[in-house]
Formats: structure tokens, C-alpha cells, sequence
């Protein structure tokens, strides 16, 4: 909360300013870059010379200097001075030191300005909320975790991100909510899991928070982060396994969302024909989900709020193990089809996945592996990285309709 107390540090009369003052700058970002309308062509254009200003300041290995800006994009020095001068203006750049000398005058140096502003993303499971503020580097500097009892409501979630968000009102830039079901233009579509239909969360929270917010689908925002260093185009499908079974692709660092925002919808296709399939949550029978989810491999004690230990150990039964066995099938078969339509250059387990081990991944990778289809080439199978924090995905999602990929938050735990 050290970002709190400075902020609002002073006398009353002191912090009214200060709040005043961000929340006017705030308001000015939103302004020039959030997508709520048609832009005039004049000023559409200015956008993206600011987004690709700020989006090489944010990318480039080396120093970055307005006239590296200049040479970068072809505009004259002038242009470029003034771009950098509205992004410092508006919070998201500022100068750090003098460039080394390339004979004439130290350029001056410029860097994402990290702590100006956050995002704040709630993860909603069916038993609890993860709530975190993360800011433009894509580190998460406070985070909540709410446990609920009873069914999840959506008051509960708009409490749990006003209660984060207290204080830091003028430094929220944009919110994402992560949801378990089908998610379309910020409205929950359809939870099971959660029990929600066509709840218009985002519209909901931004009246809260004054600042746009966004819905995203618990594998979509997965595929997000595990896509957080993709700038080679890249296809990679996710496969998420918790109590439901959900995948997405990525191309890039973008999503291929369908025509209907549905790709990845695998978990209820049915890829189990043989007499022991057993019937699905949603009244089938043979769904990849019933054999695949960590539900139907660990038992019914296993929930998506446990953490990895816990996980294991329900993993390390016998029993555990040979259902693992018969899911890894399943999957493998849905894996085999999916990866000859997609040609993807990697598949990723992930989810709760990981806390299964390596006999797991050993296994569906030699299911996989045991009837190869001709045409195709071999795909590398691996389990999501530890390494990269949750909130990621649902960051760079939340900041996508302000500020596009400009800011790759590439940020580690």
C-alpha cells in the first residue's frame, strides 16, 4: 500500500489536488485512446502514432530516444517530439537520463513511466475471488483473495474490486473479470460453473470504477499469459484443465476468438464412443469433460481452489492414477484432431494441470504420439509455465481496448 500513502500523503487540502489531478489525467488518456466511438480521421491517425511511439518505448532493447523514435517510424523530429511530449503529459512515458553520445548532443532517454497507472483483475471461481492491481510492467503490487461461500454473486465480485480499488481511483486505467463459461463484448453469455446467464458485468463495473472494464473467459486470459513474449506470430493452443476443460489459440499475442467468440468450446464434444464413457454435468455422455477435467481424473474432492500440493497428493492415489491414464486417451484424441486442423507450433497443458507431474505429460504425449496422421508434423506438448503470473492474461486483455499491444507486460512473478 506504499503507493497509497504517497499518493495521498499531505493535507486534506493537498490530496483533493493530487486526486483531482490524476483523475483529470486519467480522464485525458481515456479521451485520446479508449475505444467508445468513431474517431475523426485527424485524430485516429494521432492515436496510432501514439501507440506505436509508446510501443517501441516499451519494446525496444536498446535506449529510446525521440529521435530514435523518428527514424524508427519516418516522422520528422518535430512529430515525434510532440508525441512524446502527450505521452509524458498523460502519465505513460517519462525521462530517465541522457543517452550515450553519438557524437553531437546526449539525446535523452525514455522509458514506460511503470506506476502511473494499474489494472485491476478479479478472478472469479466458483468459490472464490483472486483480486489484483498490476501495473504497467505487469507486476502485481496488492492482490485479495475472497473465499465465498454459498453461490457467487456479482455484487460480491463489484464489492471485492471496490474494496482493492479504494484509494487508487485516479491510478485505475481499465479492470478485467475472469469468468469460468462463455464471455461476449464484456457480458458473462453463459457459466455453468457459475450459474450466470447474460449478466452484463463489464457495463456493471464500470460504473464502479470509472474506467473501462472487460469480461474474458478463464482460457482465453490463460492463453494470454502464456502468450505474454509472443512477438513471432507464432499459433499455440492452450488447453486449460481445472473442473471444466476449455482450450484457446493464440496467434501472436492475439486471440483467434471465431465468429462467435466460441473457439476452443472443446469441452463437451464427445471423443469417447466406447462402453465406458460415463455422462457429463451436462447431461451427455463420452465428453472430453468427463474423462479429462482434474474433477473426473482426482474425484470430487478436487476443486480449482486447491493449490498445487493439495492437488498432488489427491494425483498420487492409485486410483487417481488410473483414471489419469484414461483421460490423457481422451485428450490425446482431441489434441490429435485439433493440432491437424490448427498446424500450432506448440500445445500447452495448463490450468491445474502442472500439479499432475511429468507421468501425465509423459503419458499424453505417448498417446499423442501413438497414432501420428499422416500429413502432419510432430507438435511439442508441455505444461503451462509457473513462472508467469495468473493476472497477466487478464492485464493485457483489460488494457487492449485502451491501448491496444502497445504494452507487452511481460512481467514474472
Amino acid at each position: 500500500m506504499q503507493a497509497q500513502a504517497s499518493e495521498t500523503a499531505g493535507t486534506p487540502e493537498e490530496t483533493m489536488t493530487v486526486s483531482t489531478a490524476g483523475l483529470q489525467r486519467k480522464s485525458d488518456l481515456l479521451r485520446r485512446f479508449a475505444r467508445s466511438g468513431q474517431f475523426e480521421a485527424q485524430t485516429g491517425i494521432r492515436r496510432e502514432h501514439l501507440l506505436r511511439a509508446l510501443g517501441l518505448i516499451a519494446r525496444e532493447p536498446a535506449p529510446v530516444t525521440r529521435a530514435v523514435i523518428a527514424r524508427r517510424t519516418g516522422l520528422t523530429s518535430a512529430t515525434a517530439s510532440s508525441l512524446v511530449a502527450e505521452l509524458i503529459a498523460l502519465g505513460l512515458v517519462v525521462e530517465t537520463g541522457r543517452a550515450e553520445s553519438t557524437g553531437g548532443k546526449r539525446a535523452t532517454r525514455l522509458e514506460i513511466e511503470r506506476d502511473a497507472y494499474l489494472v485491476v483483475v478479479a478472478v472469479v471461481r466458483t468459490r472464490a475471488i483472486d483480486t489484483a492491481l498490476v501495473d504497467l510492467a505487469g507486476r502485481t503490487v496488492a492482490s485479495r483473495r475472497h473465499d465465498v461461500t454459498g453461490g457467487m454473486e456479482v455484487s460480491t465480485v463489484v464489492d471485492a474490486i471496490r474494496e482493492l480499488t479504494e484509494g487508487f481511483e485516479a491510478r485505475v486505467l481499465a479492470a478485467c473479470v475472469q469468468v469460468p463459461g462463455v464471455t461476449a463484448g464484456g457480458v458473462v453469455v453463459d457459466s455453468v460453473q457459475l450459474g450466470w446467464r447474460d449478466v452484463p458485468l463489464a457495463r456493471i463495473l464500470e460504473e464502479v470504477i470509472g474506467a473501462p472494464a472487460s469480461v474474458v473467459n478463464d482460457v482465453d486470459a490463460e492463453a494470454l499469459t502464456e502468450a505474454v513474449d509472443a512477438d513471432d506470430g507464432a499459433i499455440r493452443l492452450v488447453v486449460h484443465l481445472g473442473e471444466g476443460v476449455g482450450a484457446a489459440i493464440t496467434n501472436g499475442g492475439s486471440l483467434m476468438s471465431g465468429a462467435t467468440g466460441r473457439a476452443g468450446e472443446i469441452g463437451h464434444v464427445r471423443v469417447i464412443y466406447e462402453g465406458e464413457r460415463t455422462k457429463c454435468r451436462c447431461g451427455l455422455s463420452g465428453c472430453l469433460e468427463s474423462a479429462t477435467s482434474m474433477s473426473a481424473m482426482l474425484g470430487d474432492s478436487y476443486t480449482d481452489e486447491l493449490d498445487d500440493h493439495d492437488t498432488s497428493l489427491l494425483a498420487s492415489t492409485a486410483e487417481a492414477r488410473e483414471r489419469m491414464g484414461f483421460g490423457a486417451r481422451a485428450l490425446a484424441r482431441a489434441l490429435r484432431i485439433s493440432s491437424a486442423l490448427l498446424d500450432p507450433e506448440e500445445i500447452v497443458i495448463a490450468g491445474a494441470a502442472p500439479a499432475l507431474g511429468p507421468h501425465f505429460l509423459g503419458t499424453l504425449r505417448d498417446e499423442y504420439e501413438m497414432y501420428p496422421a499422416k500429413g502432419t508434423t510432430p507438435v511439442p506438448i508441455r505444461y503451462g509455465r509457473p513462472e508467469l503470473s495468473e493476472y497477466l492474461g487478464p492485464a493485457r486483455f483489460a488494457l487492449a481496448p485502451v491501448l491496444g499491444d502497445a504494452l507487452p507486460l511481460t512481467q514474472a512473478r
